[in-house]
């Protein structure tokens, strides 16, 4: 199978605190891939090396054949959309204003894109928003607008940190099917999410990130038979060895 990304013993560290370690992973092309984890996980940080915008110490990143260096940068760049925790927007930009310039920068093709634009805004019930500046924007309607235009730009490659959190349960299930359009059209899609619910009913391939290592990877194949007789919470809980506490709030 087609692989869209994959990583060979990836070391990341902040200061001299490792993060990443020694990580390898491979996502097929044209799947919607979830990455969970608890808290530190090291997902977020996964996800700011494949965008380019942190560096890391060892390794080898690949994404669609081109290894991630100082030549392969702006190609794979043009290739690859991101929604970020929290998401990076131009704060002094109208709504309308950053989709036209994001996608100024992505060479997009302007022919019907404005009205591209608004039909995706009025879809996310942010079209009301179009001429509002950023910085007046809600956390749900930030990410509401960094989803819509990662979309307009047509990325090969869609990263998705948390985009779940702050949006409400109708936006939600409108972004879901976006991505699962996405994902027809030939696209890849990571998610990280805490939203455990969502990622089993999204994702087809899941791998679980641990103390800068993954835990276990889960294919569909695999995935079916082990949720014969556990879900993926329990899966979950197993690999990043959950210390069960109840005892302490036995006083409620």
């Amino acid at each position: 199978m087609e692989r869209a990304v994959e990583i060979k013993n990836l070391d990341k560290s902040y200061e001299e605190t490792p993060v990443l370690k020694n990580l390898n992973l491979e996502i097929p092309k044209g799947t919607v891939f979830g990455l969970i984890g608890p808290n530190g996980a090291g997902k977020s940080t996964l996800i700011g090396v494949l965008t380019g915008l942190l560096s890391f110490e060892g390794g080898d990143v690949i994404i669609h054949g081109m290894k991630l260096n100082a030549r392969n940068e702006l190609e794979i760049k043009k290739l690859t959309a991101s929604v970020l925790q929290p998401p990076l927007l131009f704060e002094q930009f109208s709504s309308l204003e950053f989709i036209e310039y994001v996608c100024e920068i992505y060479e997009v093709n302007k022919e019907g894109l404005i009205e591209k634009a608004y039909s995706l805004m009025d879809y996310f019930d942010i079209k009301d928003f179009a001429k509002i500046k950023v910085n007046k924007l809600s956390s749900g309607s930030r990410k509401k607008l960094a989803f819509v235009t990662s979309v307009l730009v047509e990325p090969k490659l869609l990263l998705l940190d948390e985009p779940f959190e702050a949006v409400d349960v109708i936006s939600i299930e409108r972004m879901k099917n976006i991505i699962r359009r996405l994902k027809q059209k030939g696209v890849t899609i990571i998610v990280t999410s805490h939203i455990l619910e969502v990622v089993e009913n999204l994702c087809d391939d899941i791998a679980i990130l641990h103390h800068g290592h993954i835990k276990a990877y889960l294919d569909s194949v695999s995935r079916k038979e082990l949720q014969k007789d556990s879900s993926l919470h329990e899966i979950f809980e197993k690999y990043v060895e959950v210390e069960q506490k109840e005892e302490i709030v036995d006083w409620l």
